[in-house]
């Protein structure tokens, strides 16, 4: 009789455990991701277009050589707080490191030029803005006509004026 009881008592408490289980199961559990709410999919904005590109870039091969050594520096300096350090950086490249020009002067351009000879240039590089500048690195590209011996100088000039503000010999 002991063992029958011992039986009953087991098996109600299989019962018992069974059914705590099954009630378990039926009653749900919140969980974070059931209690976050879902948020509408924002709508794509248009992608913003970088800036162009500041540097000329090259329209030609470039030449097996050109007005003068690469590497050869000339120093400008001159009214209307004009200075900057011209430096030929390549065949097709002139930079001018530290441009500085206080914009108040007449419409300029920056020219290679042979000896003083500012009115009839190798080539004009650019055409600067009416604006200042203040401590900026200039990129022009050296034209393929512009070889050896047309010239030796770099000058800032006025076209206006018919007089140039700033030259430097490449040393």
């Amino acid at each position: 009789m002991r063992t029958l009881c011992r039986i009953v008592a087991v098996l109600l408490s299989l019962l018992l455990l069974v059914s705590c289980r099954a009630k378990e199961t039926a009653t749900p559990v919140p969980t974070l991701a059931a209690a976050r709410v879902a948020s509408p999919t924002p709508e794509p904005s248009d992608t913003p277009k970088p800036p162009p590109t500041p540097f000329a870039t090259a329209k030609e091969v470039a030449p097996e050589k050109t007005f003068t050594k690469v590497g050869k520096v000339a120093h400008l300096e001159g009214p209307h707080s004009i200075s900057g350090k011209a430096i030929v950086a390549g065949l097709q490249t002139l930079i001018i490191q530290s441009f500085k020009y206080d914009g108040k002067g007449p419409q300029l351009d920056v020219r290679l030029v042979k000896g003083d000879d500012c009115k009839n240039p190798a080539a004009i590089l650019l055409e600067l803005e009416q604006r200042a500048y203040q401590g900026e690195m200039l990129h022009m590209i050296i034209p393929s006509s512009a070889g050896p011996g047309t010239a030796d100088a770099i000058a800032i000039y006025s076209p206006e004026t018919g007089e140039a503000l700033a030259t430097g010999v490449f040393e």
